[in-house]
């Protein structure tokens, strides 16, 4: 079973749809903004797709989407199966570690845009919890993450995925979201960054190992997430477009 998947994950993701609905739109707002070229889109980790819109994947003529949670190819269906069918959308949901399999899925689908719909920031919880072997996956996890541009070079991808997170005050009733689209600059520690501040901070907040995923110079949306009562994700969005794909 997934670690950050399964029937624990869908059980509040299907209890917090009216908590996340300001989260939702501010997702929705971005991939509005995205403007792929390719037909095909390579959907890479998104469960049920609890926080993504179904009007974006109906702007591909061929969906295909991995997860290894058993229950989201059947709860995806339920979430966007009418809107793609609607829509004559071609899809496929294959359960399978899209991870350790990127490599021949980039191949299988050489056309295709790639998003990561919160895979990566998960990633970090896929191997021990404590210890050296802990650390020693952490690094490895980073590494790779360094290396994942290079993989994709040459075609058009995106990924939303956390930065951190951890205990806040900001979820008063009726208080709006906060989100920021920005370009990324090297060299700004993530801690330091002013807009975390917004969210209220208590406490250690954790780092999900994805400060890397984009290069300096992308445009990103950071968006905040209220996982659950007193607890916030920090999540990035980007969209990479090379010019030799791009409209």
């Amino acid at each position: 079973m997934n670690p950050s998947g399964g029937l624990r994950w869908h059980w509040r993701a299907w209890r917090s749809q009216r908590q996340w609905q300001g989260t939702r739109e501010h997702l929705a707002q971005w991939l509005e903004s995205v403007q792929p070229a390719s037909d095909q889109l390579l959907l890479l980790g998104p469960s049920a797709g609890w926080l993504l819109p179904s009007a974006f994947l109906t702007r591909f003529g061929q969906v295909h989407c991995w997860d290894i949670d058993p229950l989201a190819p059947f709860l995806f269906a339920r979430r966007h199966g009418a809107a793609l069918r609607a829509a004559g959308v071609s899809w496929t949901y294959q359960r399978g570690d899209a991870w350790a399999n990127l490599d021949k899925l980039l191949a299988a689908h050489p056309q295709a845009a790639v998003l990561f719909d919160n895979l990566l920031g998960q990633l970090r919880f896929h191997g021990p919890g404590t210890g050296s072997e802990a650390a020693a996956h952490a690094a490895s996890v980073e590494r790779r993450i360094t290396r994942l541009r290079r993989s994709l070079g040459g075609r058009e991808w995106g990924s939303v995925h956390d930065l951190l997170s951890g205990p806040g005050r900001l979820a008063e009733p009726g208080q709006e979201m906060p989100m920021r689209r920005r370009k990324l600059r090297a060299g700004v520690p993530l801690a330091q960054d002013g807009w975390l501040s917004g969210l209220q901070p208590q406490g250690d907040w954790l780092d999900h190992l994805t400060a890397a995923v984009f290069a300096p110079g992308t445009t990103v949306y950071d968006i905040a997430w209220p996982f659950k009562p007193g607890y916030w994700h920090w999540l990035q969005a980007g969209w990479v477009a090379p010019a030799s794909v791009s409209r």
